[in-house]
């Protein structure tokens, strides 16, 4: 099923760095962005691929002007493993990206439908988002990242199950080291995963989970290697038809011998037409700017979409990240404010058109030193999409 999506959008700071003499932060994009996506359902396995393209031109500064991709794969082996283990489940997933702009929280992507602005988090995985995403923002360095997940599961009684998962993510830099005063290290993360789920009733459900997190980061011919180990719990219940709950926490113990708490909890709502999710998690994740040490990051978050008639829709999203390194040493940590909201109409079943704005505010103290800009974003995009 192919699409194509053009935008052109207003960006007040495309270089993501403070007001500086000399320095054109203003200008209007041009993005084209064809993707495919391949829907597979088959006697053995099904899958899905999304091939996403995008080419990104500046009018005032010609120098930022680049090709990248995004693309996806998830492949459900449920029915091959079933023929030997009729109670088992096994899938595979990858996510792979070239792009010059910060893997951080940034505005909506040219061509993204509405919908894609929510987030919900897994009660099993509460980590579960891009372990890259974490607030940082910086001056744009051309980056590639992947992650390949296996997940594995079996249901051990009618209400209980098991399961497991490894993943492995990647994240290379390329051209200078060093960003705003901070340096950039490769960065690559592995992360093993143990559990179970139990189906306490018809309205709750309850989760253990294990995980254990090695992470190596390299600039030139220095290196560090970090892991943690943590142990949460979690629980879900169905509060009414149209809303259900998620709460959990746990510990971390960090190779450096610190210990923190993990926490998560979402609040969510779908009917008919709306749908809305309210979170907050906490979480360890690996850090890939200063001296690489891991990093403690709380978010909040806020989206909701509504179908407000038969062409129309609309989307809102706020949310907010404070990042800080593990044990506070030299005393770095980032905050990122990020809103915004989209409107989209289809004209045709084909063709549709959206408005879109984002708003950034961004602050990093390093020390005694203080970085502070924002970036509001409004982008205007025709998409025509076969199948």
């Amino acid at each position: 099923m192919p699409s194509i999506c053009v935008a052109e959008r207003y960006d007040s700071n495309v270089y993501f760095r403070p007001a500086t003499p000399g320095l054109q932060r203003e200008d209007f994009v041009t993005t084209v962005n064809p993707r495919f996506r391949v829907n597979h359902n088959g006697e053995y396995a099904s899958a899905v691929l999304n091939l996403s393209g995008f080419n990104e031109t500046y009018a005032n500064n010609s120098n930022l002007n680049f090709f990248g991709t995004r693309d996806s794969l998830l492949i459900n082996l449920d029915n091959s493993i079933k023929r030997w283990f009729p109670r088992a489940g096994l899938r595979v997933s990858d996510t792979f990206s070239i792009s010059q702009l910060p893997p951080a929280l940034g505005s909506i992507a040219a061509g993204a439908t509405p919908g894609d602005l929510n987030i919900q988090q897994d009660p099993n995985l509460p980590n579960s988002e891009d372990i890259f995403s974490q607030g940082l923002l910086f001056e744009r360095r051309r980056s590639l990242i992947n992650t390949g997940t296996v997940m594995a599961s079996y249901d051990t009684t009618a209400t209980t199950s098991l399961n497991a998962s490894y993943t492995y993510s990647l994240l290379r830099f390329q051209g200078s080291p060093t960003t705003q005063g901070l340096s950039l290290f490769n960065t690559t993360s592995q992360t093993g995963t143990a559990g179970g789920t139990a189906r306490l009733s018809d309205l709750d459900t309850m989760n253990i989970r294990y995980a254990h997190t090695e992470t190596d980061f390299m600039r030139g011919t220095t290196s560090s290697f970090f892991k943690f180990d943590s142990a949460t719990i979690g629980w879900s219940r169905l509060l009414t038809p149209n809303l259900s709950a998620q709460v959990g926490g746990g510990g971390v113990l960090i190779s450096t011998g610190l210990t923190t708490y993990l926490a998560n909890a979402a609040l969510m709502m779908n009917l008919p037409n709306s749908n809305a999710t309210l979170s907050y998690a906490r979480s360890v994740v690996p850090n890939f700017v200063g001296a690489g040490e891991p990093l403690i990051s709380d978010r909040v978050s806020l989206s909701s979409s509504q179908m407000v008639a038969r062409q129309w829709q609309l989307a809102e999203s706020v949310s907010y990240v404070h990042t800080s390194r593990a044990g506070g040493n030299n005393g770095l940590t980032f905050d990122a404010l990020n809103a915004g909201g989209d409107i989209r109409y289809w004209i045709t079943s084909i063709w549709a058109t959206s408005l879109s704005y984002n708003y950034t505010k961004f602050t990093r103290e390093s020390g005694s030193v203080n970085t502070d800009f924002d970036r509001h974003v409004i982008m205007l995009s025709v998409i025509a999409s076969w199948g």
